[in-house]
């Protein structure tokens, strides 16, 4: 019973009604919350994330697909917001402990005009690819998932994965090839998640 209720709240919240995003909010936001405290280890950030979290579901209500339980997507969302706070935070603490590591070496203005840059060109790239293909690459590379999950997080197939990625890549590669003698950042912006390792 508890499933076919939320299926219908979310079938409505496709279609814009506020009042089951409300119920949906309500029923699942404390125990979310404390899901994601079992990740990030920190009640105000898993509450901040849980709720950025919905915001993208109601930002995306109408082209939201979810196949399985509502539940079941509600708190694989969580998880993956989650682990992409945590990749964000390693990330921040490498460049924390890189600039204290060089804080003593002479500053080289042109290598940080070109790193920064660099970032910033990556950024414009993927978000030039085509949508799906985009999210598809986040996924892998920003939130760590295995071609497998992100398969069945975006009800695909791995293969379809695979090919997306791959296309992803290469257009990458082409427009950042300016740059290919510091191409290293990108692994510092980006998870590079192992594609043999696909679960």
């Amino acid at each position: 019973m508890d499933q076919t209720e939320d299926r219908e709240l979310y079938l409505k919240l496709k279609e814009g009604n506020e009042r089951a995003f409300q119920v949906l909010f309500r029923k699942y936001y404390s125990s979310m919350c404390h899901f994601a405290r079992q990740y990030l280890n920190d009640s105000e950030l898993a509450e901040e994330t849980v709720q950025d979290m919905f915001v993208k579901i109601w930002e995306k209500r109408e082209t939201l697909n979810i196949e399985s339980s509502v539940k079941h997507y509600f708190f694989r969302s969580v998880r993956n917001h989650c682990l992409n706070q945590i990749q964000h935070e390693k990330i921040k603490k490498q460049y924390e402990n890189m600039v204290l590591k060089n804080a003593h070496q002479d500053i080289n203005p042109e290598q940080y005009y070109i790193e920064v840059d660099l970032i910033q060109r990556i950024e414009k790239s993927i978000n030039s690819l085509p949508p799906k293909r985009k999210e598809i690459f986040r996924l892998s590379r920003e939130q760590g998932l295995k071609y497998k999950e992100i398969a069945e997080t975006l009800n695909i197939s791995v293969k379809t994965v695979e090919a997306q990625m791959g296309l992803a890549l290469k257009y990458l590669r082409e427009e950042l090839k300016d740059f290919s003698n510091h191409l290293m950042t990108l692994l510092l912006i980006f998870k590079k998640s192992d594609p043999s390792n696909k679960g």
